[in-house]
């Protein structure tokens, strides 16, 4: 492994985040608050690391990227950056060192949960900071910088593969560089079209760019504590719904659709599966809800249909507090979050593609069972998935379910009830963030234990990774210089 290289990578990462406090830096200063401080001692601990990695990094532009070490840029990179988007919420002197890095790595992982009681006292520079962790981890991080570094050459389609959600990370264009630039130039137009569209529906520019940022970075993240409960009103949530829709699909179709081939954005396997999802979900939910008298029905479809697109795209937004909501109903969402949305898109979760598979496979198999003799392919979209892709999604979801059960096992030794720990830890391995109980709509995980936190922060960056990358660069063998990859 070309160790230099990847510290080189790293070292750019850092640098990129000094750039990017500078936003915040400059609102403290506008606003006189005395967080400026706080953001240039963040600014200059960021530049230094990121110094002191480029010095000791493999400067030469012709080197290239193996899997390997594409993987340890990548997990390394998360890790890094959980760290030093930390650094502002700690020298602010309102959270402990575990809580600074819980909030940093909530905001980068897209999963929109926090250990604060109030915001109230929070300055706004800080929220600002907040706010782009946010939409930044949308995208995600090293995705983001993949068209500013021409050094990762032809193995930059590796860096691509293992950021990208999903089985299998789709080319939008002949080159990954390329392909990048283009999902984050759509990525920014809907961030812009939301924007707009918030601000037009009543909102001030600063509140509209907030739930903007969560929106289309499938966050969640929100200045109220009752969410989207604090407006009231169905315009914004109609807007959000269609953002949260937009950025939970598959990026890839976005520049299918520019190119004017619309028959494959309307003939997608898993852009009709995720439809039926939401469709099938709404559908149960409203009937639940207006059987049990909980709304009548106009509310009822209002609420099941925010709530689904809420938690299918593992935004974690809630127009009504559904942990109060009937038990049907709210394990329609629990289910909803093992789920998630499209390949390729902002949302967390195992991935609408992969329970098409896997629905596949168990049916082929059925069928199997019937006649032994029988040969069968698994399509999506029309096209055969090879063997190898079929086994890694049942390998996936089989090690998904054994790290669950495992986070889920360890933050129960914390006192929660099994209903608690095993919605915590769904809701923060699919980057969704409210669950149920203690940690409801409208509470935070501030009743959650230091260790509990651990645990979290772990759920949060292994599924945000998809479990395998940060799983592989944690074996002593993985460093190894004379492994064969």
């Amino acid at each position: 492994m070309n160790i230099r290289l990847v510290m080189y990578l790293l070292g750019k990462l850092s640098i990129a985040c000094a750039v990017a406090m500078v936003v915040p830096m400059i609102t403290a200063l506008l606003l006189g608050e005395y967080m400026f401080l706080g953001f240039i001692f963040s600014f200059m601990i960021c530049a230094f690391i990121g110094g002191a990695l480029i010095g000791n990094g493999e400067k030469n532009k012709r080197a290239h990227l193996n899997l390997r070490e594409a993987l340890a840029t990548v997990g390394c990179g998360w890790l890094l950056v959980c760290f030093l988007g930390a650094i502002p919420y700690y020298l602010s002197g309102l959270v402990s060192p575990v809580g600074a890095i819980f909030e940093s790595t909530s905001g980068f992982t897209t999963t929109g949960v926090t250990t604060l009681s109030s915001l109230s006292n929070f300055p706004d520079s800080l929220l600002v900071w907040r706010s782009m962790t946010h939409w930044t981890g949308g995208i995600g991080v090293i995705m983001l910088f993949i068209t500013i570094m021409p050094q990762v050459g032809s193995g930059a389609n590796y860096l691509f593969n293992a950021e990208i959600p999903g089985p299998a990370a789709e080319r939008t264009l002949p080159k990954i560089k390329e392909s990048a630039f283009v999902i984050f130039t759509v990525y920014i137009f809907f961030t812009i079209i939301t924007t707009v569209a918030l601000k037009v529906a009543g909102m001030s520019w600063f509140m509209a760019m907030n739930l903007a940022l969560a929106s289309v970075a499938t966050g969640g993240f929100s200045y109220q504590y009752e969410s989207l409960m604090e407006f009231e009103t169905v315009y914004v949530e109609m807007i959000v719904i269609i953002a949260m829709v937009a950025a939970s699909l598959n990026f890839a179709l976005y520049y299918k659709i520019y190119q004017h081939n619309f028959k494959v954005f309307w003939i997608d396997t898993e852009r009709k599966a995720y439809f039926w999802i939401i469709g099938i979900a709404t559908f149960l939910i409203t009937w639940n809800l207006y059987y049990t008298g909980y709304f009548d029905a106009a509310t009822s479809f209002r609420h099941a249909l925010f709530q689904t697109v809420s938690i299918a795209s593992t935004t974690g937004f809630a127009s009504s507090d559904f942990n109060l909501w009937p038990d049907f109903s709210r394990y329609v969402l629990l289910l909803l979050m093992f789920v998630g949305g499209c390949s390729g898109s902002t949302a967390g979760g195992m991935k609408v593609s992969r329970f098409v598979i896997l629905l596949k496979v168990t049916w082929a198999e059925l069928r199997r069972t019937i006649h032994p003799r029988l040969v069968y392919s698994i399509k999506m979209g029309g096209r055969n998935v090879p063997p190898v892709v079929v086994g890694n999604v049942t390998r996936f979801f089989y090690l998904y379910m054994i790290v669950f059960s495992t986070l889920t096992l360890l933050i129960s030794l914390t006192g929660l009830s099994m209903l608690d720990s095993m919605g915590i830890i769904a809701a923060c391995m699919s980057s969704v963030g409210p669950a149920f109980g203690i940690v409801g709509p409208t509470a935070t995980y501030a009743d959650v234990s230091t260790f509990g936190r651990l645990v979290v922060i772990a759920a949060m960056i292994l599924g945000r990774l998809e479990i395998f990358t940060l799983l592989i660069i944690m074996r002593p063998d993985f460093w190894r210089v004379k492994r064969n990859w």
